[in-house]
């Protein structure tokens, strides 16, 4: 059996609860839920048929439930939290309603690079703090998955090679937290639901929007966003949780085979990712997507500007708990 990293098995087996959960796991008791469709590009869905494949080498079946089958993510959330669902892929959201130290990951330029973010989620003492916080939810924070290459500038209007290039823009913005880091960067916000996006675009209420490039890919917005200027500007996760109660209530043998199937799917995860942020560009290139890669210079200035609002980006009282664990992890 390979290694099992220490974030997945949290230091909250001591709160075991006694429930009478402890059973052989097979497909009816074993259900991973994922809210896309059984495409390549989808993170979520490759780590649980990852997750489904290990299991199965342990004589455990599961489920894959795919396209959003078992619910919304807070229906799957809320009924992880009940034990009625055993594992679900969903968006950091769903961790961050209860505990946004999860916010730090995302932190624009906190982390140099892709590895070295997940070399900080597989540190481990990060996604333990917030486990402490999830056990009151009956939930387990497993990882942080990754989904494709550094977060860049799509905008309809122009090439952005500078800080300055911004001025005029109006970007769509998730939260009012982004807004903060596009007003440091001298531009605009608005908070736009996803689903309005391409409308508001076409009729001219934002111009872009700072996303991973797989995202313009799947969303097929590569069809009026002209263009991409890779600022690097952090990297986008998603969540695997698990119910506490399912996961705390099985034998010893099973819970085993479940870690190393969460730290197979989780290792895959990582290779995946890694791979697919190689091909984005030249895909956006095909589409004939204008790419503009920074100057050290103008990229810096970038990273300054974002710096100055990372209070703002994540709990503040959080940040030299960040650093220090970034530094730990530098390569």
């Amino acid at each position: 059996m390979k290694h099992i990293p220490n974030f997945v098995i949290p230091a909250v087996l001591g709160l075991a609860a006694a429930c009478g959960l402890a059973r052989a796991a097979d497909a009816a008791d074993l259900r991973v839920a994922v809210g896309c469709p059984p495409v390549d590009a989808c993170a979520d869905w490759h780590f649980a048929e990852d997750f489904k494949e290990r299991l199965a080498e342990h004589d455990i079946e599961a489920e894959v439930a795919v396209g959003g089958a078992l619910g919304p993510d807070p229906d799957v959330v809320d009924q992880m939290s009940q034990g009625l669902i055993e594992v679900g892929l969903t968006n950091f959201v769903m961790v961050r309603q209860f505990e946004p130290m999860v916010l730090g990951f995302m932190t624009p330029y906190m982390f140099e690079d892709q590895e070295h973010m997940f070399r900080a989620i597989d540190e481990g003492s990060i996604v333990a703090s917030i486990n402490e916080t999830l056990a009151d939810e009956r939930l387990i924070l497993a990882t942080l998955t990754g989904v494709g290459g550094p977060i860049g500038i799509f905008n309809a209007e122009r090439p952005v090679e500078s800080v300055d290039d911004l001025e005029g823009l109006r970007l769509r913005a998730i939260d009012q937290s982004q807004v903060a880091l596009f007003e440091a960067w001298g531009t605009q916000g608005v908070v736009v639901d996803m689903a309005e996006f391409a409308t508001s675009v076409q009729s001219g209420v934002v111009d872009g929007y700072l996303n991973p490039a797989l995202v313009a890919l799947i969303f097929q917005h590569t069809d009026f966003l002209d263009h991409y200027s890779d600022v690097g500007a952090g990297y986008g996760v998603r969540s695997a949780l698990m119910s506490r109660d399912w996961y705390e209530g099985l034998d010893d043998e099973t819970r085993a085979a479940v870690d190393d199937a969460l730290a197979y799917a989780t290792e895959r995860n990582r290779d995946w990712t890694l791979e697919i942020s190689r091909t984005e560009v030249p895909q956006l290139r095909e589409r004939d997507v204008t790419v503009t890669e920074l100057s050290d210079e103008a990229l810096e200035e970038f990273r300054q500007r974002a710096r100055t609002v990372w209070g703002e980006l994540m709990p503040e009282e959080h940040i030299d708990t960040f650093e220090a664990v970034s530094e730990a992890t530098r390569q």
